[in-house]
C-alpha cells in the first residue's frame, strides 16, 4: 500500500540525516586512525596531550580534512578520553566474578572505546574478546578490565589484514586510551603467551 507524501517525506530526511551521521563518522574514523598510528595521545608524564597548531597541521597534512572539522573531532577526541580514563582509572569499575556478566561488562567499555575511538574493527573485537575470556580462563589468570580491553584491541589490530605496511596503532596510545600501564599490559601478554604479532606462542 502507498504511503502519503508526509510521509515518504519523512523517509527522505531520515535517510539524509543517516547518510550526513555516515560521512561524519567516516571523516573522524580517518582522523583518529592516523593520529593513533601516527601521533602520540600522552606527553612525557603520561597526562593526556592539549591540541597544538603543529598536531593539527600534521593531521590535516596527511589526511586531507578540511582544518576545521580537524580541531572539532580532535578537540571532542581529548575531552572525551580524558573523562573515559578518569573513570577507568577511578577504580570504581566493580570487579562481576560470574564469567558472562564479566564478558557483557568488559564489551560495554571497548563499545565505549571503540565510540571515543573508532579505529579497530569493533565486530571483530567482540570476537577477540570471547576468545580472550576463554584463555584466560584457562590460565586461571584474569586482570584487570583495563588490561583486557587494552588486550582486545592489540590483538584485533595486530591481526587486520587490511592494514598497509603494518602500521599499528601506538602501543603507547593503546595503553593510554585504555588506561593500563605498560607493565600490566606486557606481563599479561606474557602469561598468555600473546607475541609481537598479536598471535598466541
Amino acid at each position: 500500500m502507498v504511503g502519503n507524501t508526509s510521509e515518504s517525506v519523512f523517509l527522505v530526511k531520515k535517510l539524509e540525516i543517516l547518510n550526513e551521521f555516515s560521512k561524519r563518522f567516516l571523516v573522524k574514523k580517518r582522523v583518529l586512525d592516523h593520529f593513533f598510528r601516527c601521533e602520540s595521545l600522552t606527553n612525557g608524564d603520561n597526562s593526556v596531550i592539549e591540541l597544538s597548531h603543529f598536531l593539527v597541521k600534521n593531521i590535516v597534512g596527511q589526511t586531507h580534512v578540511p582544518e576545521i572539522l580537524v580541531i572539532d573531532i580532535m578537540n571532542k577526541f581529548l575531552k572525551e578520553v580524558k573523562a573515559f580514563s578518569e573513570v577507568l582509572r577511578s577504580g570504581h569499575i566493580t570487579w562481576i566474578p560470574e564469567r558472562k556478566r564479566l564478558y557483557r561488562k568488559v564489551r560495554v567499555y571497548l563499545h565505549k572505546t571503540y565510540k571515543i575511538a573508532p579505529v579497530f574493527d569493533y565486530n571483530r573485537a567482540r570476537k577477540n574478546l570471547e576468545l580472550l575470556h576463554m584463555l584466560l580462563t584457562r590460565n586461571y589468570f584474569w586482570p584487570r578490565i583495563t588490561t583486557q580491553l587494552a588486550l582486545v584491541i592489540f590483538v584485533t589490530d595486530r591481526n587486520d589484514t587490511s592494514l598497509v605496511n603494518d602500521q599499528f596503532i601506538l602501543q603507547k596510545n593503546l595503553r593510554a586510551v585504555c588506561s593500563c600501564s605498560a607493565y600490566a599490559f606486557h606481563r599479561a601478554r606474557n602469561i598468555l603467551g600473546i607475541n609481537k604479532k598479536g598471535k598466541i606462542c
